[in-house]
């Protein structure tokens, strides 16, 4: 499943932290793309070194098992 998401909020390390522990609890394979960049959405550090700003476009991407689920979880995290 790959979806694009405009950004609601610019990136801070309580969102990021928010983001890698939400995709950290499900099966699936979880990634997020902004710009040239890419990260595993379960790894904090990763995610931090998106650092993307309110507005940006972001592709979120899942597959497996809790695919659906983790998508829109994460939605409403951005």
């Amino acid at each position: 499943m790959k979806i694009k998401h405009i950004a609601t909020r610019d990136l801070t390390l309580e969102i990021a932290k928010r983001i890698a522990e939400t995709a950290g609890k499900t099966a699936a394979d979880t990634k997020i793309l902004c710009r040239d960049k890419g990260a595993n959405a379960k790894s904090l550090m990763g995610v931090i070194a998106l650092s993307y700003r309110k507005g940006e476009t972001l592709w979120l991407i899942a597959e497996g098992r809790e695919a659906d689920r983790v998508i829109e979880t994460l939605k409403t995290i951005l």
